[in-house]
């Protein structure tokens, strides 16, 4: 079964609804092309994004309306990942040049979607194997 992993980057203070609806409607988005053969649904697996975030109460919310734990990781290991999308932005801000697409890889996942509002960016990847496999 294949496990989704989705990363999120927020500004501070990002409205919870908002990431939330942001997050559904790119997992609506992904739909049957995010399962790993027909009929075979993918599951979230966890929310990711960078230790700095831990306590952003959007992210922290996401994590519960998605019923899933939150997964962080240090900065060193977002900024050893090869991103497509880097930010000079969220470098500059962060010290990172990505969080939820750097969050995904470092979770052992490939890339199937991104979405992005004001305040946030989404990055669903998937991870082939059993559940906490990778």
């Amino acid at each position: 079964m294949a496990t989704l992993v989705v990363g999120v980057g927020t500004r501070a203070g990002a409205p919870a609804g908002d990431l939330a609806r942001l997050v559904d409607a790119l997992l609506r988005d992904l739909g049957a092309g995010a399962g790993s053969g027909p009929g075979e649904p993918a599951r979230v697996g966890c929310v990711a994004t960078a230790e700095r975030k831990a306590a952003e109460p959007a992210i922290v919310s996401l994590a519960a309306h998605l019923g899933v734990p939150l997964v962080t990781y240090a900065d060193p290991q977002l900024a050893a990942q090869p991103v497509a999308a880097a930010s000079a932005t969220v470098a500059r801000r962060v010290g990172v040049p990505s969080v939820a697409e750097a969050a995904v890889l470092t979770s052992g996942c490939a890339v199937l979607g991104r979405a992005r509002s004001s305040t946030a960016v989404v990055v669903v990847g998937r991870r082939e194997g059993a559940p906490g496999a990778g």
